[in-house]
């Protein structure tokens, strides 16, 4: 378990500049990927559009800069971790992408639109499921046990997003609205790019739970010393941390307060869970797909199930509980039945199949 693996050290009076640079070359490299985009489609319109999409880009992430430029984070040394999460949710990001163009460029999509949405949809998965997070845990930003009560005080903390505090089931929903969103703007047909991407999605999945693993988030419940794979998390953990600052903390923590009690290592079980599922779609349900929506409403139903049963070896309760079930555990279920109704609304009548395989 390695929660850091080094930090990047700003001296001070760099963090301004630096953050200012970054917003300018992530609007740079997008503007120029937007207008080759447009030339290439031999469209003078589309140039201008992929201009006000790229100052929507920019607006986003200056507002950003600008509210911890605000509230002081930027001024004074500046030590920047490089987390396993984060390494890890880097790279499921940029392999899910290679992953949702090589199968659109087989199926005649737009491999350089799905590139673009998959932009957006990282940022709508980061700000939902940081939302989820909040909301579940109101009373700690907003309530009686909030440790900072000023509005400008309350921002950082909120965006502080790599001190912990994402909730998976609040970044698909976000990232699945805003897919919506942007399909319908570009007239792309959601149900096809959707089985095109969710693949991506489980696979992505797959190497975050290691990096929740890494960081000692989402983990489990105590266990009987004696199972082969129980584990034990150091003081730097997340779990440790949170295990300590319950009032029952000795129930927690081993005897010399060195580790953890032996607890389920969850996050590998929904890990190694998505991975089964996506070789599922990959492998079976894709290559013997009937209809659009096929491999989403697969994904659904089969992650749903997994979550479910993956809650009830959880113990992080701060994620919340609600009449004797998880927070988690009701999302999935509304999840399994939105996988159903596209199921059911989607599978085409006597005849359709090979058409819409196709």
């Amino acid at each position: 378990m390695l929660p850091v693996l080094f930090h990047l050290v700003l001296p001070a009076g760099f963090g301004k500049p630096v953050a200012v640079l970054a917003v300018l070359l992530v609007a740079v490299l997008r503007t120029v990927a937007y207008v080759r985009r447009a030339r290439k489609e031999g469209s003078r319109a589309g140039v201008g559009a992929a201009l006000r999409d790229d100052a929507t880009t920019l607006v986003l992430l200056a507002a950003v800069v600008a509210v911890l430029w605000r509230a002081g984070v930027l001024d004074g040394e500046l030590r920047l971790p490089l987390h396993t999460y984060g390494l890890l949710i880097a790279t499921a990001f940029l392999t899910g992408i290679w992953l949702a163009q090589r199968e659109a460029r087989r199926r005649g999509q737009d491999p350089e639109r799905l590139a673009d949405l998959s932009f957006w949809i990282l940022v709508a998965a980061l700000v939902g499921s940081r939302v989820y997070f909040i909301l579940v845990n109101w009373g700690d930003y907003f309530g009686e046990r909030a440790v900072v009560t000023t509005a400008v005080g309350r921002l950082p903390r909120i965006l502080a997003f790599w001190e912990g505090g994402l909730v998976f089931y609040g970044g698909f929903i976000g990232a699945a609205l805003t897919a919506w969103w942007y399909m319908r703007r570009h007239r792309m047909a959601f149900l096809p790019y959707a089985d095109t991407l969710i693949p991506s999605v489980a696979f992505g999945h797959f190497l975050g739970r290691i990096g929740c693993f890494a960081a000692g988030c989402c983990w489990g419940g105590p266990v009987h010393a004696h199972l082969p794979w129980a584990v034990r998390f150091p003081p730097q953990s997340l779990a440790y941390q949170t295990f300590a600052a319950r009032e029952n903390a000795g129930a927690f923590l081993a005897t010399d307060r060195l580790t953890t009690v032996p607890i389920h290592p969850v996050q590998l079980y929904e890990s190694f869970g998505e991975l089964a599922i996506f070789l599922l779609l990959v492998l079976v349900v894709r290559p013997r797909k009937a209809f659009h929506g096929q491999v989403l409403a697969t994904w659904l139903l089969c992650y749903a199930v997994l979550r479910t049963v993956v809650e009830l070896f959880r113990a992080d309760v701060e994620r919340g509980v609600v009449r004797g079930l998880g927070v988690g555990q009701w999302t999935s279920m509304a999840i399994f039945a939105v996988g159903v109704a596209i199921w059911l609304k989607a599978r085409p009548r006597r005849g359709a199949a090979e058409a819409a395989a196709a």
